[in-house]
């Protein structure tokens, strides 16, 4: 079983129904991070009990989504909310699909959260992220 977000076009998103087999799925975006502590990722039950804006791992969330719906996808998964940790049955049928799951991704997008895109240079033409991004712990 797979669950995704979906995003409703605005701005919102929820958490859908499982589904129970890959061509059931609709086309759909995820997203590939490096995890913060615990206390600071979006999890199922921050999604579930609405306290899922509290923390500083929805910036990945919000950043997924909206890219997502700009190259026309309503639906996304990562791994930190989209799995319910507390299910063993699931975490277990989570971590033996993840593979398949990225796989089969419409898109798949990167969040290096230790990577600037700041510019630099006199007239602002060149950007810093080049030595950060060789360097991210996304990396190890």
């Amino acid at each position: 079983m797979m669950r995704v977000l979906q995003y409703s076009g605005t701005g919102w998103y929820h958490l859908t129904k499982g589904f129970a087999s890959d061509e059931a799925l609709p086309p759909y975006a995820i997203l590939s991070h490096t995890w913060g502590a615990d206390s600071d990722e979006v999890t199922f039950d921050d999604l579930s009990n609405g306290t899922r804006n509290n923390k500083p791992g929805y910036e990945k969330i919000r950043f997924c989504a909206e890219q997502a719906a700009r190259d026309g996808l309503h639906y996304f998964w990562i791994d930190t909310c989209c799995i319910n940790k507390a299910n063993k049955a699931e975490l277990l049928q989570a971590i033996n699909s993840m593979f398949r799951w990225y796989c089969n991704a419409a898109r798949c997008y990167v969040s290096l959260s230790d990577v600037s895109t700041a510019k630099r240079g006199i007239n602002g033409d060149t950007y810093e992220w080049e030595p950060t991004f060789r360097s991210s712990r996304w990396f190890t």
